[in-house]
């Protein structure tokens, strides 16, 4: 992947796994579906999911700006996403609920991508 994309995915994959983890907690799940608590097999999916978004967005950053660089910008990219995903929860659910999706989709692709 060249270094632009891997820039522009590094944010969008640490907002999207931060979102994704925010979701697994019953609190959250209940603001953005208006139900009490995911089940235990959802609440799985989102945290393995909003891990891997997580762990994309690293690989990203490290490609973008290399080692030395890139954990730093990782964590401020992981610092911006999750106060956007609490200022959505506040402002936005219905926005936010469309970002995940989207982003999951986009997830979903890179990772597909990688792999072959």
């Amino acid at each position: 992947m060249t270094s632009p994309w891997a820039a522009c995915l590094s944010p969008v994959f640490g907002f999207v796994g931060m979102a994704l983890l925010s979701l697994a907690m019953d609190r959250h799940f209940g603001q953005v579906f208006s139900r009490r608590a995911p089940s235990r097999a959802l609440c799985i999916l989102l945290r393995v999911v909003g891990a891997l978004g997580l762990v994309m967005a690293l690989v990203f950053a490290l490609d973008a700006w290399g080692p030395s660089v890139g954990w730093v910008a990782w964590l401020g990219w992981l610092t911006v996403g999750a106060l956007v995903v609490a200022w959505m929860l506040a402002y936005a659910i219905r926005l936010l609920l469309g970002l995940v999706v989207l982003g999951t989709a986009v997830l979903t692709v890179s990772v597909s991508l990688l792999l072959g």
